[in-house]
């Protein structure tokens, strides 16, 4: 196999092998917990079920390879190890599909040593792993490159016992059946290098509860950008956690503090990881209203969504549009949008005049939050402290005019043999103020939900709200007096209330207003900078 060809394979099953200076540090941490005379000793078994080429054993004392298990689904990995660990027991086995059986274990494949020592009562163990992060990709973008990478005997055991979406990762998988084979073992460490989605992310809460039956003891937190062959674009953070697996605990009550280190293997701070409860995630501040009407979904702004598994095609009484807020993770702002149709995902809920406000302060504070490789799996939650009103008018102002609102307005849209017109509720002005004496449009002198709430509210807005209302409104002006100039088929724009989207991305398709424009992307950082200040508040 040629390398190129064998970094593809690893970089798809999510195998990346671990860094060996984080590998000597993970050492330190686990000598604190475990003695190393009792290592040496013989009272403990190491067994590192993904060993790959070795790189997490390689800083193991020659004088501990005895009580050594290593194995790998792949012979060539074993092979390479041999000489390295001569005095461990290698051997090539499928940790996810081999010696199961009707959802129990019956030992075919393994080493008789090892399974003696599996039924050696006295036996301690250590399970000292790295596994694949590699995760299935059901939906969504790209969700053909992995689909089937999670199928194994494991998975099928998970789903029979409703574990969700966490039998789509494979360090899971690994969790899962190290669980069950091990917990009710003399005494049992679980070293495991892994991502932390199964400690803070809201769809693993089923795995949580029923399988991490952990007792914290100690671990470390750094950036995947040290593994070879990851992306140094979008890092995310690797933990290293030693864990005693115990019935007596359960991950979620744990007091998890983790060091942080940087490239170099040095502890520079330290993370609260600690498990937040569902009722506590931003997208439970909201109330979701009962939908009941059919009405056009959209994928995109102007983009009616008509395949598909899983259309959510209706809304509520009183429905203004729609705020898409997937996942509860800051890796996920980036699936939060305004619509003014249902926008046909499971992320999204009806927007109305009485929840109007907190989703658009979800909105501005998940797409305002600064991002980085330590912060990613931290969660939006509901805010700690009470808000003040230029706060929320600043979240309003800025999502009207950010490029995740995909407002629009729509006539004749042809949607399951009915036809529907989608209004713009998120129009911010009076029509008649930035018309420029335009007569494509009929008009009938309708103001739409934002702009009558702005007027409401205009004494509370801040200085710099007013200063992107102002660019706003100038860019509205530029438009209608330049409507001859641009494809208004195109972008499917044939009513006076126009959806800041259409505006935008039709002015640029002819390059026109990108002063204007320009202008506006300025002021809305400036109301940005505003809103990330209270970050904190939202943020665990």
């Amino acid at each position: 196999m040629q390398e190129n060809e064998y970094n593809s394979k690893k970089r798809y099953l999510g195998e990346f092998y671990t860094p060996l200076i984080f590998a000597e540090k993970s050492l330190n941490y686990i000598y604190d917990i475990i003695p190393e005379k009792e290592l040496e000793g013989g009272e403990y078994r190491i067994w590192d079920m993904s060993s790959g080429i070795g790189n997490l054993e390689y800083h193991i004392d020659k004088k501990y390879h005895k009580y050594l298990y290593m194995s790998t689904i792949d012979e060539s990995d074993i092979e390479y190890s041999k000489e390295k660990f001569k005095n461990a027991c290698l051997f090539q086995y499928d940790y996810l599909n081999d010696d199961i059986n009707n959802n129990d274990f019956e030992y075919n494949k393994i080493p008789k040593k090892l399974q003696n020592d599996l039924n050696n009562k006295n036996i301690k163990w250590l399970i000292f792993i790295n596994p694949p992060y590699a995760t299935s990709q059901v939906a969504g973008t790209n969700s053909k490159s992995k689909k089937n990478v999670s199928i194994s005997k494991i998975r099928d055991m998970m789903h029979k016992e409703k574990l969700g979406e966490a039998s789509r990762e494979l360090y899971a998988q690994f969790m899962f059946r190290i669980n069950k084979e091990f917990k009710n073992k003399n005494k049992v460490y679980l070293a495991i290098f892994s991502k932390t989605n199964y400690i803070k992310y809201n769809n693993n809460e089923k795995f949580r509860n029923k399988i991490c039956n952990y007792k914290f003891l100690k671990g470390f937190i750094f950036s995947s950008s040290n593994f070879d062959n990851t992306s140094k674009t979008t890092p995310f953070p690797v933990s290293f956690i030693i864990w005693e697996i115990n019935d007596k605990y359960n991950i979620k009550t744990e007091n998890i503090i983790l060091d942080v280190l940087d490239d170099n293997s040095n502890i520079i701070d330290k993370k609260d990881y600690n498990v937040i409860e569902s009722d506590k995630l931003l997208n439970k501040w909201i109330k979701r209203e009962k939908t009941s009407k059919i009405f056009v979904p959209l994928s995109s702004a102007i983009k009616v969504k008509t395949s598909g598994n899983d259309i959510r095609d209706k809304v509520c009484d009183d429905f203004i549009g729609s705020l898409m807020s997937c996942g509860s993770d800051l890796q996920k702002q980036n699936l939060t949008a305004i619509f003014s149709a249902p926008q046909a995902s499971a992320g999204s809920l009806s927007i109305t005049k009485e929840n109007f406000e907190k989703a658009m302060i979800i909105h501005a504070v998940r797409r305002t939050a600064k991002v980085d490789w330590l912060n990613g799996s931290d969660q939006f939650c509901i805010p700690k402290n009470e808000l003040d009103k230029k706060f929320i008018l600043d979240c309003v102002v800025w999502t009207l005019f950010s490029t995740s609102n995909q407002s629009s307005s729509m006539s004749n849209i042809l949607y399951k043999d009915n036809y529907y017109t989608i209004i713009n509720h998120f129009y911010p002005f009076d029509y008649k103020e930035v018309y420029s004496n335009c007569n494509v449009f009929e008009y009938n002198n309708e103001k739409r939900f934002c702009f009558k709430y702005l007027e409401k509210n205009k004494k509370h807005l801040s200085d710099n709200a007013i200063e992107l209302i102002e660019s706003g409104k100038k860019l509205y002006r530029f438009f209608y007096s330049n409507i001859e100039n641009i494809d208004r088929e195109k972008f499917k724009i044939s009513l006076w209330d126009s959806g800041f989207w259409q505006i935008r991305k039709s002015l640029k398709d002819v390059k026109l207003a990108s002063d204007i424009l320009n202008e506006i992307k300025t002021k809305r950082n400036y109301l940005k900078n505003d809103i990330s200040k209270d970050s904190n508040n939202f943020i665990f």
